[in-house]
């Protein structure tokens, strides 16, 4: 199969794009989440073997470290796309998931000054979005 060939795939297009958006800002959402509710299970403990060993043994870090490694293969794929200066910018979308994610699943109170910061990050993003345009 020719290189050519290769990059003609799904994954290369417009829709390839945004599914590996998709999937970073699920996956290092996921990975924060899962980071909170795992410290919140581990309660407060000594720095030491036995702490150690229960965040080797607990399932959302375990999950949390899975989440960081396929967000980080998948950042990669976006790089190679995408120059850095938009790409960053656009992963702040985590920050959006991640307030959702506090908000709906773990109940978290969100102040009205934090909706104001969503809406921030998302128009800071749709200006970057435009300037990359033209």
């Amino acid at each position: 199969m020719s290189t050519q060939t290769m990059n003609t795939g799904w994954l290369h297009g417009r829709f390839g794009t945004v599914v590996l958006w998709a999937l970073l800002i699920c996956t290092e959402s996921a990975g924060q989440l899962f980071t909170k509710v795992a410290g919140d299970q581990l309660g407060q403990m000594d720095f030491n073997w036995q702490w150690l060993g229960e965040v080797a043994r607990n399932p959302g870090i375990l999950a949390a470290i899975a989440s960081y490694i396929g967000a980080f293969f998948v950042w990669m794929l976006i790089l190679r796309r995408s120059s850095l200066s938009l790409a960053f910018p656009l992963s702040s979308l985590v920050f959006v998931v991640v307030l959702l994610g506090s908000w709906l699943g773990l109940g978290e109170h969100i102040s009205p000054l934090h909706w104001v910061g969503v809406a921030v990050i998302i128009a800071g993003i749709a200006l970057l979005a435009e300037g990359e345009e033209n």
